[in-house]
């Protein structure tokens, strides 16, 4: 069995585009499919799987880490750029598609088998609908406090959000002001019990967030999990847990 092609296949998806990887061989009816989706560089990440093409057609696609290491190793730079490495990971993927059809099991049973039974699952606030996600106005807390309702209505336990506006080098506490507001219009909205998650997306400015960490709301910040801010200072949680100060 040999590779005969790899392919990258464009799909628009409204405010980004996803990438998918699709490994051809010499048997009818067997390919494998990958997703290599880097946003914003579509383009960068389909160059990068053709640049890859001559080192894996004619190979023989269940050698998955020999392919592997020839992707990464084989040119002058190896492959630990996100453009290349992405490129890689989508190939890789498929191969191990591959390699599970060949066998006819999943492949989570290629990789020692499930680990769970269950796994709790959360929703982006919009259920689905980027511009809820990315464009409701962040000083519109009764708009997040809806979506969180109906984020609950729906079924989840949890969601993200991400109601910290962009900010300026230089600011002032408009921004924090207008995360505080949102994130208790949505604690309020949905109660004690709901797992609310904050994802900075790296809008906050470095001046930005010892100001909104440090704020004189009675909200507290844990260790958890409020992603994309832009260094480990940042990597924290809103939560509306009470304390000693009656919240």
């Amino acid at each position: 069995m040999k590779i005969t092609d790899v392919r990258a296949l464009v799909c628009h998806a409204r405010m980004r585009n996803w990438i998918f990887i699709k490994v051809e061989t010499d048997q009818p009816g067997l390919w494998g499919w990958g997703e290599a989706t880097l946003e914003w560089h579509t383009r960068s990440v389909v160059g990068a799987v053709e640049d890859l093409k001559p080192l894996l057609v004619g190979q023989d696609p269940t050698r998955i880490e020999f392919l592997w290491q020839r992707m990464y190793r084989q040119h002058f730079w190896h492959g630990n750029g996100i453009v290349r490495g992405t490129a890689i990971s989508g190939i890789d993927i498929a191969l191990w598609d591959i390699l599970g059809k060949v066998h006819g099991i999943p492949c989570h049973k290629l990789w020692g088998g499930p680990v769970r039974d269950h796994v709790r699952l959360y929703c982006h606030l919009g259920g689905g609908r980027m511009e809820d996600f990315y464009e409701t106005d962040p000083a519109d807390a009764g708009r997040f406090a809806d979506l969180a309702r109906q984020a609950v209505a729906e079924g989840f336990t949890a969601f993200k959000t991400m109601a910290v506006p962009e900010t300026m080098p230089l600011e002032g506490n408009r921004a924090v002001r207008y995360a505080e507001r949102c994130v208790a219009a949505m604690r309020e909205a949905v109660g004690p019990d709901i797992d609310l998650m904050v994802d900075c997306h790296a809008r906050p400015s470095p001046r930005a967030r010892p100001r909104a960490w440090g704020t004189s709301s009675p909200r507290r910040w844990s260790p958890t999990t409020c992603t994309g801010s832009r260094s480990r200072a940042g990597r924290r949680r809103w939560t509306t847990s009470r304390s000693s100060s009656g919240r």
